[in-house]
């Protein structure tokens, strides 16, 4: 590790010579920034991070345990609940050049995602960057408090209930919302409940039958045609979930309804 006094940085990559690669041929005392610790998974670097504060923080994005859009939604929590004026730098390193990826990290506030391999110039330049605004920061420590983001973990949520309710139709499940926010399936999933105060397949289900209501007291549809209309194509079982549900079968919450 290097013993430069400045701002502090870590990196987080699961391949051992990407690790060894930027610890060895970054210039880190040129750039005045001093490389605090070195970790291949990113359960081990919230760990750390929770005892000590970094002011930087290089992070590869798919890795196992923890991604590190996960990893920095979860540092972005304990920056809101410590009440920090500021934040982390964050720099991406990916192999994976799907934009999605760059736009949820520039989402978290990713100083910068370069893809891999990217010359040792490049990083250099992106962590001359991060070093900067942790340095405009330290420059105005007496700015009025400012209003702290909201939550990833409450950004989260809100984006997966935007797609159930676009998509409850179809055969939704936890672990493909999972993948399209980019974080694992039990991330997501205590995330949920914790938010929502319900599982995902609770809630799931409470949008499909609020729909399926709707339409038997409102559509001339078929009881069938409603159960395809709200996933469940198989109509003995839409009319057992329904009256699991409603305590009464579908034509019986029509004949009430319509």
């Amino acid at each position: 590790m290097t013993t430069t006094t400045g701002c502090r940085a870590v990196i987080i990559d699961d391949e051992t010579w990407i690790r060894e690669g930027l610890s060895e041929h970054i210039n880190w005392e040129v750039l005045g920034i001093e490389l605090v610790q070195v970790f291949q998974d990113g359960v081990e670097a919230i760990r750390y991070m929770e005892e000590h504060p970094v002011d930087i923080l290089l992070s590869d994005i798919r890795m196992p345990n923890m991604t590190g859009l996960e990893l920095v939604a979860r540092l972005r929590e304990l920056e809101k609940e410590s009440r920090l004026l500021s934040s982390t730098k964050v720099i991406f390193l990916s192999g994976y050049g799907d934009f999605k990826y760059a736009q949820e990290a520039l989402r978290l506030g990713a100083v910068d995602y370069l893809l891999k391999p990217s010359d040792v110039e490049e990083i250099e330049v992106a962590l001359q960057k991060a070093k900067m605004l942790c340095a405009n920061e330290a420059a105005a420590p007496d700015k009025q408090e400012q209003k702290v983001a909201e939550e990833p973990s409450s950004y989260l949520i809100k984006k997966a209930l935007q797609m159930m309710s676009a998509r409850f139709t179809e055969d939704l499940h936890l672990n493909q919302i999972a993948d399209e926010l980019f974080v694992t399936s039990n991330y997501l999933s205590r995330l949920f409940r914790q938010e929502t105060g319900k599982s995902f397949s609770d809630y799931l289900s409470m949008l499909r039958i609020e729909k399926a209501c709707e339409l038997l007291g409102t559509s001339n549809l078929k009881i069938y045609q409603i159960g395809e209309s709200v996933g469940y194509p198989n109509p003995r079982y839409f009319s057992e979930w329904f009256q699991k549900q409603k305590g009464m079968s579908p034509g019986d919450y029509r004949s009430k309804h319509a």
